[in-house]
């Protein structure tokens, strides 16, 4: 028998898609609703010029969620894109805070009106604020993994107990796999078996470009099959029950210690990329059509309604709870004030320090034999690093030997000009090693351990090697 609120009790509920119980399932259901509906107010604020930009989540709801739902926010380090809005919502990221970042409020609690739109980030939940260029944030994650991993060796500060390692998310659209990035992290994830969940959610676009323009054979999951260490998994992501088992598997990979994980899911787009794009300019109506009749939100409530777990009333009333949530999501960012005056200059320097100041200043005190900037720089880096664990040291070459059993018979390189030479036999592998000759991976993968307030010190050979790292 169904409650008051058309809810039924637990008992009655004998087992609905996937396993999952009905409050699972209504759970899932308020977050994707609450999801599309917050994409839809801010597309009227936008028109009405009240917001700086739009860029819905819509057809990716229930991949977003199922992830979301499983992992731990505040445990868990988790590299959001554009669309990851369901995401954001079940880690706990709230409906007023996205509309903050949407008016460019001062009190956003993301960047304090300072990013563009869409950019959640949550220092509490370990949410890393998203960067507009695409795919950077596929070596951070890698290098918040990395990170990870080392503290738990290192600085024995998380429990390393298989099945309990904390896993990165890192999220993506189809499109931005075309990006170097994206193969560089892979490649690197796979080398060091770090538990980086990588989640591609495929709406079959970036922007206007087909995925059979895109991707080699239009699926990346295939592609990437060779990846020795990565598990592969490709899912329905309109289908929550589905999408929640693949990721729960991933998630399961990741924490045993295996090494990442590939989530390919395949989502629809069914608002244009932007409000700055018109989609009926590239996407035929029947198949903008078709799309709409695969919306997840819709798939979920009659799968509800279908499983007895609630009926119309239960489903409207959550629309009610919802749409009044955030009606006073919008009244209250709206009244929001926006930064103020000179605010824009704050954090670019230190609050503290003057570099440039009297404090700094004093007579050169020569002592010793001459020695060279290289010697310099290489006994600079011997006292630093023992004077504080969290500095690591990796690049082209700047190891004495990769092969450590060697090291006994041969000297060792510690780098082209010899600035790192010594420094691994000193504190070994995890602390100063070799890096795959990719520069993007070598600056990305050492702001993702930034992040985790490690102090990578790495090295790009030359000046001309520089540029690809640049993004």
């Amino acid at each position: 028998m169904a409650t008051e609120s058309g809810l039924l009790q637990a008992s009655e509920i004998l087992r609905p898609t996937g396993g999952l119980s009905g409050d699972q399932l209504l759970h899932a259901y308020h977050n994707m609703y609450l999801s599309r509906r917050l994409d839809d107010r801010e597309i009227i604020l936008k028109r009405r010029n009240q917001i700086y930009f739009q860029i819905s989540g819509a057809g990716h709801e229930a991949i977003q969620t199922a992830a979301g739902m499983l992992l731990r926010p505040g445990y868990d380090w988790f590299y959001p894109y554009y669309r990851d809005r369901a995401l954001c919502l079940a880690l706990g990221v709230t409906p007023l805070d996205m509309l903050l970042q949407a008016v460019g409020a001062g009190s956003d609690p993301a960047s304090g009106g300072r990013q563009m739109p869409t950019h959640w980030s949550s220092p509490g939940l370990n949410v890393v604020t998203t960067s507009s260029p695409t795919g950077t944030q596929f070596l951070q994650a890698v290098g918040c993994a990395h990170a990870g991993r080392f503290r738990a060796r290192q600085l024995d500060q998380q429990p390393h107990d298989r099945g309990h390692r904390e896993v990165v998310l890192v999220c993506s659209g189809d499109g931005a796999t075309s990006e170097g990035e994206f193969w560089e992290a892979l490649n690197a994830a796979c080398i060091e078996k770090l538990p980086v969940l990588f989640l591609v959610e495929d709406n079959g676009y970036a922007i206007s470009v087909p995925i059979e323009a895109q991707t080699a054979g239009s699926s990346i999951s295939r592609l990437v099959q060779s990846f020795p260490g990565l598990s592969v998994h490709e899912v329905d992501g309109l289908d929550f029950p589905a999408s929640y088992q693949t990721v729960e598997q991933a998630i399961r990979y990741c924490r045993g210690g295996e090494g990442p994980a590939l989530v390919h899911a395949h989502t629809i787009r069914p608002y244009a990329h932007s409000l700055s794009d018109d989609e009926s300019l590239y996407k035929p109506e029947a198949e903008r059509k078709q799309e709409a009749e695969r919306d997840p939100i819709r798939g979920l409530a009659e799968l509800i309604e279908h499983e007895g777990i609630a009926d119309e009333h239960t489903i409207f009333t959550i629309h009610h709870e919802v749409d009044d949530a955030i009606q006073q999501a919008v009244d209250e960012a709206l009244k929001a004030e926006p930064p103020r005056r000179g605010s824009a200059k704050l954090y670019l320097y230190s609050p503290d320090v003057d570099p440039s100041s009297a404090r700094f200043e004093a007579e050169p005190a020569l002592t010793g034999k001459p020695r060279t900037m290289v010697d310099s720089i290489n006994a600079c880096l011997h006292g630093e690093m023992k004077r504080d664990p969290r500095i690591i040291v990796f690049g082209e070459d700047v190891a004495d030997l990769t092969r450590e059993q060697h090291l006994n018979s041969v000297k060792g390189k510690g780098g082209v000009f010899k600035a790192t030479l010594g420094l691994q036999r000193e504190f070994g592998k995890r602390r100063v090693f070799n890096s795959p000759i990719a520069e993007a991976s070598i600056v990305g993968r050492a702001i993702g351990m930034a992040i985790r307030g490690l102090k990578p010190v790495v090295e790009i050979q030359f000046f001309d090697y520089i540029l690809p790292s640049m993004m």
